[in-house]
């Protein structure tokens, strides 16, 4: 580093006609600035910031040829452009991203291109966001592993689209397990890559696994979106104080700072995935209000796409808590959104007729439980049918059609895999 310090300053002092004794002013000598100039000698910081002063530049321009000032001002827009994608503006911040990531290069800075990537990968699909991630790999590929860990998610999530689930969780995990085996247990990426194991391990049916690190993940987050937004801001506003003092080490703590939280922004719908895990964990165990908890702020986080179900599934424990009239206010408020013919059609079928049935409604019962049972047929949806098969059986019990309601189960039972003895 001496020596293209080194070089650096008498480049600039020769552009500026200085002699090294002029340039050493009254603090240093002639000497001193000889032996930094030819690498004898590394200047100390305070003596950097001296010869900055006299050259009247930035001192971390001696370290490489670039305004500090400029890389920080870079970070702060990559931020701000970011905060467009979470906000859901993402046709206007894509070509943003692509302008930053392309001055990044110019810059040769291979981890803010690399970062540019990210987002762009985030909120791209197909074979667009393959390229943007193998990209990112490149960009990225000569950074420290936590940074390099970046990349892992999206290459995780490119696996799984193309149908390689088991390969992305294996990624995942090693990832995880190569972070803390060789001593690098950042907290940001440690919840990413626990957040993103929840999510895959849940969305495969294994709730222990799922629990496992979602229950980890949840101990790393800092707080909701909201929270979250604000401590963005706070660093941000912090940063450029400290940009407009010239003091450019703090300024590059606090846009760390804020690149952490804009990670931990970005991965809320998958910690949705945590709060469910832990949600229908709390419900097995019985502890009623800490699921209702749990799913309610799993709502306020998820996916658009995942909101419907993660309702159904509130409504249902509003519905086991003998609170029939919210349990029938998210329904009827999600209805229109769930699409016919799928499992989820008939995850609500079978709760409206669980609410027809704790209503007294009988025939509006015995209706929607029988629309979820043969729909959940029809679509090999076993764990519906049999939370559907036996309220059914037993309110056709109830009202006189016992004949019905053995047809109904024995049907259900071959359905699942029973023999017909």
């Amino acid at each position: 580093m001496s020596e293209s310090v080194g070089e650096r300053l008498r480049e600039l002092r020769t552009e500026r006609g200085l002699t090294q004794r002029e340039l050493a002013g009254p603090q240093y000598s002639a000497a001193y600035v000889s032996s930094v100039e030819t690498g004898a000698r590394t200047p100390s910081g305070d003596a950097l910031r001296f010869f900055a002063q006299q050259l009247g530049i930035d001192p971390d321009e001696l370290l490489g040829g670039r305004s500090p000032r400029e890389l920080i001002e870079l970070d702060l827009e990559l931020i701000e452009t970011a905060e467009r994608f979470l906000a859901g503006d993402a046709r206007r911040a894509t070509p943003r991203m692509q302008r930053i990531r392309r001055r990044a290069e110019r810059l040769d800075r291979p981890r803010q291109a690399g970062i540019a990537l990210l987002w762009l990968a985030g909120y791209s699909t197909g074979d667009v966001r393959t390229k943007y991630v193998s990209d990112a790999e490149t960009a990225l590929s000569g950074e420290p592993p936590p940074v390099r860990a970046m990349v892992v998610p999206l290459r995780a999530a490119v696996l799984t689209a193309w149908g390689e689930v088991q390969y992305s969780v294996h990624l995942l995990e090693t990832c995880h397990a190569e972070l803390l085996r060789d001593g690098y247990p950042q907290p940001s990426m440690l919840l990413t890559l626990r957040a993103c194991l929840a999510e895959r391990h849940l969305r495969q049916g294994d709730l222990e696994r799922a629990a496992e690190y979602a229950e980890s993940a949840l101990r790393l987050t800092r707080g909701s979106p909201a929270v979250l937004a604000e401590l963005t801001r706070s660093h941000v506003e912090v940063c450029r104080s400290h940009l407009a003092a010239d003091r450019f080490a703090d300024a590059a703590a606090s846009v760390a700072a804020a690149y952490d939280l804009m990670q931990e922004r970005a991965l809320h719908p998958a910690m949705a995935y945590c709060l469910l895990a832990r949600a229908r964990v709390r419900g097995r165990a019985g502890d009623a209000e800490g699921a209702l908890a749990d799913l309610a702020a799993a709502r306020e986080t998820a996916w658009p796409d995942d909101v419907p179900a993660i309702t159904v599934e509130l409504a249902g424990e509003y519905l086991a808590a003998g609170r029939l009239e919210t349990a029938a206010a998210l329904l009827d408020q999600i209805r229109p959104a769930v699409v016919a013919g799928t499992p989820l059609a008939a995850e609500l079928r079978l709760q409206l007729g669980s609410l027809a049935k704790a209503r007294g409604d009988a025939r509006r019962a015995a209706e929607d439980l029988r629309a979820a049972v043969d729909l959940a047929t029809g679509l090999g949806a076993r764990g519906v049918l049999v939370r559907a098969l036996r309220p059914l059986s037993e309110l056709l019990g109830e009202t006189g059609k016992q004949a019905e309601a053995a047809d109904v189960l024995r049907n259900g039972l071959l359905a699942l895999g029973a023999e017909d003895g």
